[in-house]
C-alpha cells in the first residue's frame, strides 16, 4: 500500500517512539528521498543519529530543518543541544542568538542563553606566564615529548582555558602519532579562539597526516583567513596541493609563502620537489640551491637534490649530496636508500647494498629498500655460486617480526623460479598469519549471538596481468555480471598491503568505514585528484581519469560516483554483525556495500578482483587471506605483450634501461609463479578472446563456476559503457571495439631487433607451446637455447640504442645494476630451461 509523505512520517515516529531506530531511519529516509528539504523528517533523523551517538552526522539534519522552516522552536532546541554535546559551545550560543532575533522563546530558551552566557564567563582565555612556557616549549623541541605533554597536564589544573596549552598538547600528540588526539586539542584551541591562525593550521597538518586532505586545506585556508600573511600555512597548502597532483597550484602556494618569507628554506625545498614531479630539469637544483643558501645544514633539501641529479645521470655529483646529507642527518634512512639507487646505476652492488642495509637499521619496515635491495642481490647472484654466499649480504637481524616478514619476502623474491620457491612461500605466509593487528575487534560485540551466514559471495577470483595483456578488458567484460560482485579499475591493488590496513584501523572500529573510503576516494568520484599508493609505495594520482573511468556512458559525459554515505551506513550495518573483522572479511563487505550504494542488490556468488599487479606482500598476505582464491592471468603473445608495456610505461622512450629490465625480468618469472601453480589458477590468451569471445567466454564462464550473460560481450564499468584505456595507441575518438584485432595484430619490433627477438623467444619457447604460439620443436629449441648462452653476456641491441641516446660510456653501461640485474635473471631461466627444457610449475592454458 503506498502511503503519504505524512503518513510515512507518522509510521516514522511511530516506529521511533517505540525504539525501532532501523525501521525508523528506513521511513524518515524515504520520505527525504521524495522531498529532501521536508523539516519534520530532517529534524527527526537528526534526533535519530543523535540518539545512536552519531552527533557531528545529525547536524546536516538540523540546519535543513531550520532553513526549511525556522518558526520551530524545537528545531532551534535541537540543534542547539548537538553543539553542546559536541563541545562547540561558541556555535551554540551564537545559533541561540539567531533562534532569539529569529523570536524564539520562552522557559527553555532563557535557560539556555543563561547557561551558555555563564559558560562564555568562565570561558576567559589565560595563558602561562612566559617563564612557564618556555620549559615546556624546551622539551617539545628537544624531542621530549611525553615530558611535554605530562608538564602540559600539570598546568592545565591552573590554566584550565589555556590556547597556548592546548595547541602545544596538540603539536605533542600529533609527534607521537596521536592525530585524534592532536586534533581535539587543537579543536578546543580554536573554541577558545576561533580566528587563531596557528591551531587552524596545526589542526590540517594532523588531518594532512591523516589523509584527509580536503580537510586539511580547508583547515589551510581558514589559518590564511585568519592570517592573511601566513607564510607557514601557505606552504602547508602547496604540499597539501601536491599530494592531490596539482603541481600548478602547490607551486603558487609556495610562491606566495616564499613572498611573505623569502628566506623561507623548506617553501624553495617544497616547490623543487613540485618542479621535479613536473618533469623540470634545472629549476629543481636551482630551489633546492635557494634553499641551501638560507639554510646550509638543510639535510632534506641535500637528499632531494641528489634525487634531482641522478635522474639526470649526474650519479658522482648525487652521491657526494646525499653524502652531505648523511653528514648532517646521519640517520636519514631515506638518503641511505637514494644513495644505493645511485651505487647501483654505478654498478658498485656491495656499497649498494650496504646502504640499503644502513637504510634498513634506522627503518626496519622501509619496503622501499627491501625491494631496492632484493634487485641488488639479483645482480650479485652472478658473482656468487650458493645461497649461503648471498646470506651473508642480508641485513643484521632485529628480531622482530616485521624483520622476520621481510627477510622471508626477499627470500621469496629470490628464490622465485627455483625448487626453493614452494618452501620459501610456505615461510612467508605462515609468518604474515602469526603477525600482530590483522584484526579489529567490535567494542560493542556482534548484534546476535546467532550464527551469521555470509552475507558476501566468499568465492573470489583474482585477475593479474601478463606484461600488457588486457586485463582491463577482461575486467569490463565481467563487469555488470548479474552474479559477479567486482569494483571499477585497479584502485585496490595494494589494499592487502599491511600498511593500508593500519591506515584503515588507526581509528578504531567506529572509524574503519570513514577511512576506507578517506583512502580510496577516487573509488566514490572518479574524478578525485586524491592518489592511490602502487607499488613500492609510490602514488598514482588522478587514477580515475587515467582509467577512463571519468568519462563512461552511451555520450561519454559520465563520471563514476558511488554514495559515500550510503557507502559508510551499510558497511557499518555490516560490520556490527561481526565481534572482529580483518582485511579479507572487510574486503568482502566492502563489495557488498558498495553494490547497495549503487543499488545494484542482485544475489553475487564471485568476487572478481583485479588485483593487476600488486607488491609481494600484498600478493602474499591475500593468498594468506584468501587461500582457495581461484586466479586468472591475461596472457598475450610475450614479445608483443613486453613491447606494448614499454611502450605503455614510456621506459624505452625515457631511456630508462632500469625499467625495462624489470618488466622484462617480471614476464620472464611471472610465467611459473609458484603462486599460480598452489592455487586453482588459468591463463587466458588476448589472442582467443579478441579472435573467438563466442567460445572463450563460455569456457571462461564455465571454468568460473557463472552462467554465460550477454554482459560478457560488452565494455563496463559499474554498469556504464566504457571506453577504453586512454593510453592505449588502439583507443579511438568512437572508442574501443572490445573484440577489435588491431592490438594482436599489431607487428613487433619497435623496441627489439630481430636479435633481441630471437633471444627472448628463445627463454619464452615452453610459454609459447603451452599456448600456442609456436609448434613444438624440441630439437631445434636445444639448438637455439645453446646458441643464445654466449650472446647473454652481450649487450641488446635495444640497450644499443639507449647508449646511443645518453651518449652512455658503454663500459660503465655493461657494469652497472640495471645491466647485471637483466643478465641474472635471463642467466637463472637459461639455466632452468638447460636442466629441464621446460619451466616446472607453469602455468596452464583456459581450454576452449
Amino acid at each position: 500500500m503506498e502511503l503519504t509523505l505524512d503518513q510515512a512520517l507518522q509510521k516514522g515516529i511511530e516506529a521511533h517512539r517505540a525504539g525501532n531506530v532501523q525501521e525508523a531511519d528506513r521511513y524518515y529516509t524515504a520520505v527525504l528521498k521524495a522531498n529532501p528539504k521536508y523539516p519534520d523528517a530532517n529534524h527527526n533523523m537528526g534526533v535519530l543519529a543523535v540518539g545512536v551517538g552519531k552527533v557531528e552526522e545529525a547536524l546536516p539534519f538540523f540546519k535543513t530543518a531550520l532553513e526549511a522552516n525556522p518558526n520551530i522552536a524545537q528545531f532551534w532546541l535541537s540543534y542547539i543541544d548537538a553543539l553542546i554535546k559536541l563541545d562547540r559551545r561558541a556555535d551554540a550560543k551564537a545559533v541561540c542568538d539567531q533562534a532569539k532575533s529569529n523570536g524564539a522563546k520562552g522557559d527553555a530558551f532563557d535557560q539556555l542563553e543563561k547557561h551558555l552566557s555563564e559558560v562564555d564567563l568562565i570561558i576567559n582565555v589565560q595563558d602561562p606566564p612566559q617563564d612557564q612556557q618556555q620549559p615546556i616549549i624546551n622539551l617539545y623541541t628537544q624531542g621530549q615529548l611525553e615530558q611535554a605533554l605530562a608538564k602540559v597536564s600539570q598546568l592545565f589544573r591552573q590554566f584550565p582555558n589555556s590556547i597556548f596549552l592546548y595547541n602545544i598538547e596538540g603539536a605533542a600528540n600529533r609527534g607521537l602519532g596521536q592525530l585524534d588526539a592532536a586534533i581535539v586539542s587543537y579543536g578546543k584551541a580554536l573554541q577558545l579562539n576561533p580566528d587563531y591562525a596557528e591551531a587552524h593550521n596545526n589542526m590540517g597538518n594532523a588531518l594532512q597526516d591523516q589523509g584527509k586532505i580536503l580537510e586539511a586545506l580547508e583547515a589551510f585556508n581558514k589559518a590564511i583567513a585568519a592570517k592573511p600573511d601566513y607564510a607557514e600555512a601557505y606552504n602547508n597548502m602547496g604540499i597539501a596541493l601536491r599530494e592531490q597532483g596539482k603541481l600548478d597550484e602547490a607551486i603558487e602556494a609556495y610562491k606566495k609563502a616564499l613572498s611573505i618569507r623569502p628566506d623561507y628554506a623548506e617553501a624553495y625545498n617544497n616547490m623543487g620537489n613540485a618542479l621535479q614531479d613536473q618533469g623540470k630539469i634545472l629549476e629543481p637544483l636551482e630551489a633546492f640551491n635557494k634553499a641551501l643558501a638560507v639554510k646550509p645544514d638543510y639535510a632534506e633539501a641535500y637528499n632531494n637534490m641528489g634525487i634531482a641529479l641522478r635522474e639526470q645521470g649526474k650519479l658522482d655529483e648525487a652521491i657526494e649530496a646525499f653524502s652531505k646529507a648523511l653528514s648532517i642527518k646521519p640517520n636519514h634512512a631515506n638518503a641511505y636508500n637514494n644513495m644505493g639507487v645511485a651505487l647501483i646505476e654505478q654498478g658498485k652492488l656491495e656499497e649498494a647494498v650496504k646502504a640499503y642495509n644502513q637504510a634498513l637499521a634506522i627503518t626496519p619496515d622501509d619496503s622501499k629498500a627491501w625491494k631496492n635491495l632484493s634487485l641488488a642481490l639479483q645482480a650479485i647472484k652472478l658473482q656468487i655460486s650458493s645461497k649461503e654466499e648471498l646470506v651473508i649480504y642480508y641485513p643484521k637481524d632485529t628480531g622482530s617480526q616485521y624483520y622476520k616478514i621481510a627477510k622471508s619476502i626477499l627470500d621469496f623474491r629470490l628464490d622465485r623460479g627455483r625448487g626453493s620457491a614452494n618452501s620459501s612461500l610456505s615461510e612467508t605466509l605462515e609468518l604474515i598469519a602469526n603477525n600482530e593487528n590483522l584484526s579489529i575487534t567490535n567494542p560493542s560485540g556482534p548484534k546476535t549471538d546467532s550464527v551469521i551466514k555470509p552475507i558476501s559471495a566468499d568465492k573470489v577470483i583474482a585477475l593479474t596481468h601478463f606484461g600488457r595483456s588486457g586485463t582491463g578488458l577482461l575486467h569490463s567484460l565481467i563487469d555488470g555480471h548479474p552474479e559477479v560482485s567486482t569494483l571499477p579499475s585497479i584502485y585496490l591493488s595494494e589494499y592487502f598491503d599491511h600498511s593500508t590496513w593500519e591506515q584503515i584501523t588507526a581509528g578504531g572500529w567506529q572509524e574503519v568505514a570513514d577511512r576506507f573510503v578517506s583512502i580510496y576516494q577516487v573509488l566514490f568520484d572518479a574524478t578525485s585528484t586524491v592518489p592511490i599508493g602502487t607499488k613500492s609505495k609510490q602514488l598514482i594520482y588522478n587514477i580515475g581519469k587515467k582509467e577512463g573511468m571519468a568519462n563512461v556512458g552511451e555520450n561519454r559525459n559520465e563520471v563514476l560516483r558511488v554514495d559515500k554515505k550510503l557507502f559508510c551506513d551499510e558497511l557499518n550495518r555490516l560490520m556490527d554483525f561481526y565481534d572482529e573483522v580483518d582485511a579479507f572479511v572487510l574486503f568482502k563487505l566492502a563489495h557488498t556495500a558498495f553494490h547497495k550504494a549503487i543499488n545494484d542488490l542482485r544475489q553475487k556468488s564471485l568476487i572478481f578482483y583485479h588485483i593487476h599487479n600488486p607488491d609481494t606482500y600484498a600478493q602474499l598476505n591475500f593468498v594468506r587471506s584468501a587461500p582457495n582464491a581461484n586466479w586468472v592471468v591475461m596472457v598475450r603473445e610475450p614479445i608483443q605483450s613486453c613491447e606494448s608495456w614499454i611502450r605503455a610505461n614510456s621506459t624505452f622512450d625515457n631511456n630508462d634501461h632500469s625499467g625495462i629490465s624489470k618488466q622484462i625480468i617480471s614476464m620472464l618469472f611471472g610465467i611459473d609463479n609458484i603462486i599460480y601453480h598452489r592455487q586453482n589458477s588459468i591463463g587466458v590468451r588476448l589472442e582467443d578472446l579478441k579472435d573467438n569471445p563466442r567460445k572463450t567466454i563460455p569456457a571462461l564462464c564455465k571454468w568460473m563456476g557463472i552462467k554465460e550473460s550477454e554482459t560478457l560481450y560488452e565494455m563496463t564499468a559499474q554498469g556504464k559503457k566504457w571506453w577504453g584505456d586512454p593510453i592505449s595507441p588502439d583507443f579511438a575518438k568512437d572508442g574501443m571495439d572490445p573484440f577489435g584485432k588491431t592490438s594482436i595484430n599489431r607487428k613487433v619490433g619497435s623496441i627489439f631487433s630481430e636479435r633481441d627477438q630471437y633471444i627472448l623467444r628463445t627463454l619464452f619457447y615452453p610459454f609459447n607451446v603451452r599456448f600456442g604460439y609456436v609448434e613444438e620443436n624440441v630439437e631445434w629449441f636445444k639448438v637455439d637455447l645453446q646458441a643464445i648462452r654466449s650472446m647473454l653476456e652481450k649487450m641488446f641491441d635495444f640497450e644499443k640504442i639507449i647508449i646511443e641516446k645518453t651518449q652512455a660510456d658503454p663500459e660503465k653501461f655493461m657494469k652497472s645494476g640495471s645491466y647485471l640485474y637483466l643478465r641474472s635473471g635471463l642467466i637463472e631461466r637459461w639455466s632452468t630451461l638447460n636442466k629441464y627444457q621446460t619451466y616446472p610449475n607453469m602455468i596452464k592454458r583456459l581450454s576452449i
